[in-house]
């Protein structure tokens, strides 16, 4: 597997150089903000090894399509996704320069990837989401691939994740939350990435985490100490990206398609029913529900993604397109903000309660998120233009929505780069909506010469099968 030619002429960003630099040949982490170009990098170091492998990607469910689509994009190699508790059969990843599994699915093929790794010499693993096999507890033993006994975490997917990380010759993490809570959670995820870099357990929380007995028993491991020798350890394995570096390396605006498949969803409860009586009501209340079961298939992975970003002390702002979801959505992304601010308005709110909501979110320094809908807070609002991450919940309808919409983050005095992210469930009516804004937008920009337009449009049609989208819009009108 090789780079395209042109990735290397002039693509990259300095930190892109700059990490490369500092990985090649060893185990390493990536403490990138998000949206900094981490699959990327990781492309990059999986074709720089002089020793010929294979590579296994394990990352979030709904980013596999992401990755699959960055490797055809970026180099010459083959990626296959693996989907399922079942391996797909040896002859399927026989010509797969690229393996890529989720979190949730890769305890199931450990066997799969030995024997994958024993047939081609040599395994290279990137932990994206490096934070997703944290568990500190390694209590149960196995044998690993040089005959000694190890021990692993009773939860399922550290123990698998600690397993293939000794099977590999190289490693690499990707994060944008080292440290999620305490200095004591850096331990498991060193680990994974550099095995025995910090030496056990126990070694470390002692000497960096000042463990105590804790008045109810076990160790208290929230303090830290000798800290200035654990930085020095830190930045030996560990390259950072921060934010305010991105913002002098990349465009101001970023756009990504996240295409959910129908397992990356959550299936509404009762909606069955609730589509049966909207049916009896007419086709405008039957499709109204269409829209709501299709926001609400996704709010779970979106919550996700807001709390990943406030983690990383980033700034969220999610636009939706109906009172409920918007409602719904705030209060799970409340649940997962451990204590982060959280704004949510929408147009039943009045002007008064809305524009001091965006006032406070454009006041707050540090890690927030703001849930609104479209209609509401995408045009003729000032303050949110200082936004890390931008999530449309549900795709406006309109050209001029869309465009109105993204201007909101990226005005006069905006100091930062933001990543608009446009979401779309398979095998619902968002399928639909998309192709008929992918026309409009389409149509703006061949008639207005809309630069705009066309750089949405672009995003939207990246991703999408004709085929795919032909028989959903059928679909959904027969039901």
């Amino acid at each position: 597997m090789r780079l395209h030619p042109w990735v290397l002429d002039g693509f990259l960003t300095e930190y892109q150089h700059e990490g490369w630099d500092f990985m090649r040949d060893r185990d390493t982490v990536l403490w990138w903000a998000c949206g900094s170009g981490k699959t990327l990098a990781a492309l990059l170091w999986a074709s720089s090894h002089e020793e010929p492998g294979r590579t296994l990607v394990i990352t979030r469910a709904p980013a596999r399509r992401q990755w699959q689509r960055e490797v055809s994009h970026y180099t010459t190699g083959q990626a296959v996704v693996g989907e399922g508790r079942t391996p797909l059969p040896f002859k399927e990843l026989r010509h797969a320069d690229i393996l890529i599994l989720s979190w949730e699915t890769m305890p199931y093929w450990i066997e799969a990837i030995d024997e994958w790794r024993r047939v081609y010499g040599c395994l290279y693993v990137v932990f994206d989401e490096l934070h997703k096999g944290k568990a500190w507890k390694r209590k149960k033993k196995y044998l690993a691939p040089d005959g000694q006994t190890r021990y692993m975490s009773a939860d399922n997917r550290a123990s698998a994740a600690c397993a293939i990380s000794r099977m590999a010759r190289r490693r690499l993490g990707l994060t944008a939350t080292l440290i999620r809570d305490r200095v004591s959670d850096l331990w498991a995820q060193i680990d994974l990435v550099s095995p025995d870099y910090f030496g056990s357990n126990w070694d470390f929380v002692h000497r960096y985490c000042d463990a105590k007995k804790s008045p109810f028993g076990g160790l208290d491991t929230s303090g830290r100490s000798n800290v200035p020798e654990l930085k020095e350890k830190l930045k030996r394995i560990v390259h950072v990206v921060s934010r305010e570096e991105m913002a002098r390396n990349l465009p101001p605006k970023r756009r990504q398609l996240v295409y959910l498949s129908k397992s990356d969803q959550t299936r509404p409860a009762g909606f069955a029913e609730d589509m049966k009586r909207a049916a009896r009501h007419g086709r405008q209340a039957l499709f109204e529900m269409k829209l709501l079961e299709a926001a609400s298939r996704k709010r779970n992975w979106i919550a996700e993604a807001a709390a990943d970003a406030l983690d990383a002390g980033q700034k969220v702002c999610v636009l939706t397109g109906r009172r409920k979801d918007c409602e719904a959505l705030a209060k799970l992304i409340g649940k997962k903000a451990k204590g982060l601010p959280v704004w949510s308005g929408h147009g039943g709110d009045s002007t008064q309660y809305r524009d001091g909501i965006v006032k406070e979110y454009a006041a707050h320094d540090g890690g927030g998120a703001f849930v609104g809908t479209t209609d509401a807070f995408g045009e003729a609002i000032d303050g949110l233009q200082n936004t890390d991450l931008v999530i449309f919940g549900l795709l406006p309808w309109t050209p001029g929505q869309v465009t109105q919409a993204e201007g909101r983050f990226s005005r006069h005095g905006s100091e930062r780069s933001v990543l608009i992210m446009y979401t779309v469930a398979q095998g619902t009516v968002d399928e639909h909506v998309a192709d008929i804004l992918l026309t409009k937008l389409q149509s703006v920009e061949a008639v207005l010469d809309d630069k705009e337009s066309g750089e949405v449009a672009g995003t939207l049609a990246g991703d999408q099968n004709e085929d795919e989208i032909i028989a959903s819009i059928l679909a959904i009108s027969m039901l």
